[in-house]
Formats: structure tokens, C-alpha cells, sequence
């Protein structure tokens, strides 16, 4: 009786919003879409689910006097409308930022985005991509053997993508359950794999920030 009450409330939202000119789809169903239907601006990606939502709130990891957070927040219908890449359509996802502190003194906070880069299917793996704001980029030019001219263009940041995995729970002897923990994991896919050979950083870590860590969220 519950499913079939669910069913029927996501029908008759799908055909409020069909009537108003949008489309309402579950973004973690295999609906079919048209190939455009991110450049029409009538179609609404919706957690339906609220897979999201097992995401949200501030994780940290903590390695000795160092502390490592990062802050998933959810953002609901959010319209990416970029003219230049011919995309316009909405959609609910999660936007990502991160803080450093040493000696719980707060030593680096990155901006705050008002638009979502992450996204989960089945509320148990979030993926999308971030900046690495401690890793500016250098200019590389090549040798002026083969005509030079610039390789790395400089001031550019590493965006890496990642992986944020919903651990399972922990019971606790008195029946209650740890904090819930995710496992943060980054990684440099395809060109982006040359952002990693730039010399300024030639024998230092990929990123400046931990990575393949458990974090545990906060209260």
C-alpha cells in the first residue's frame, strides 16, 4: 500500500509538472530521454529518492594535528543555463567544498559553490569532480627544438575527479551505531592526468589534500 501511494504521488507530480511546461524524471531511473532533453530547459532531474540526502552534512579525518573536513550540501533544482554549451536543464546534486586546519586553527577554506558538481544514483556512491586549490599550475613551454610555444598554461588549478562511498553502519555494544563514515577517494582521469606532471611539484604527493581517507561525519 505504501509503494502503490509513493507511485502514485511521483504520477501525479510528473503530471503537474508535464502541464506546467517541465518534465519531472527520477535521475536515478532508466527513463528513457531525448537526446536533447538538456537543451530544452523542460526537463527536471529530481532525487526522487533523496539518495542525496545520506550525503549531506560535514565528514572529517583527523591525522595527528592536521584536520580535514569537507561540506556536502544539497541543492534542489538547480538550472544549469550555459548558452555556449547549447545546455539548459535542471537538476538536484550536491555542491562540495573543503576546509585544512592545523592545531584546529582554520588554515584553508575553499570557496562556497552555489551550484551542484556531485551526484548519486543509488545513495550509497556519490561521484563528481573537485578543485585541488593548494595545486597551482606553472607554464611549461615546449622545447624550442620543435617551435615552442606553451604546453601548461599557467594559473590553472588540478580538478580531480572523486569518489565518496556511503560506508556500511556500525553497531555499538549497547545497541546503538557509530557515526557514519565515507570513504573520499581522488583521482586524475585522461589530460588531466599531464596537470600531475607538472614540475613544480615533481616528488611531492598528486593532491594537497588527503586522499583515499575514511572521514566520520560530525554531529
Amino acid at each position: 500500500m505504501i509503494q502503490y501511494s509513493r507511485n502514485l504521488l511521483l504520477i501525479l507530480i510528473s503530471i503537474t509538472s508535464f502541464m506546467k511546461g517541465q518534465i519531472v524524471v527520477d535521475y536515478a531511473s532508466n527513463t528513457p530521454l531525448p537526446k536533447d532533453y538538456d537543451k530544452t530547459g523542460n526537463y527536471y532531474l529530481k532525487d526522487v529518492n533523496n539518495y542525496l540526502n545520506n550525503f549531506t552534512g560535514t565528514w572529517e579525518y583527523v591525522n595527528g594535528n592536521e584536520k580535514f573536513q569537507i561540506v556536502l550540501t544539497k541543492i534542489t533544482k538547480h538550472h544549469f543555463n550555459i548558452p555556449d554549451m547549447n545546455r539548459n536543464v535542471y537538476r538536484d546534486g550536491i555542491s562540495f567544498k573543503y576546509k585544512k586546519f592545523i592545531n584546529n586553527t582554520l588554515v584553508f577554506e575553499s570557496p562556497t559553490k552555489d551550484y551542484p558538481s556531485f551526484n548519486s544514483v543509488d545513495g550509497k556512491l556519490l561521484r563528481g569532480n573537485t578543485r585541488d586549490y593548494g595545486r597551482v599550475t606553472v607554464t611549461v613551454n615546449y622545447p624550442q627544438a620543435i617551435g615552442g610555444g606553451v604546453f601548461i598554461e599557467g594559473g590553472a588549478y588540478f580538478n580531480a575527479d572523486c569518489r565518496i562511498e556511503l560506508l556500511p553502519s556500525v553497531l555499538t555494544l549497547n545497541g546503538g551505531a557509530e557515526a557514519p563514515k565515507i570513504k573520499f577517494d581522488l583521482y586524475l582521469l585522461g589530460s588531466r592526468l599531464g596537470e600531475n606532471q607538472n614540475p613544480a611539484y615533481n616528488g611531492m604527493p598528486t593532491f594537497s589534500i588527503p586522499n583515499n581517507v575514511i572521514m566520520t561525519k560530525l554531529p
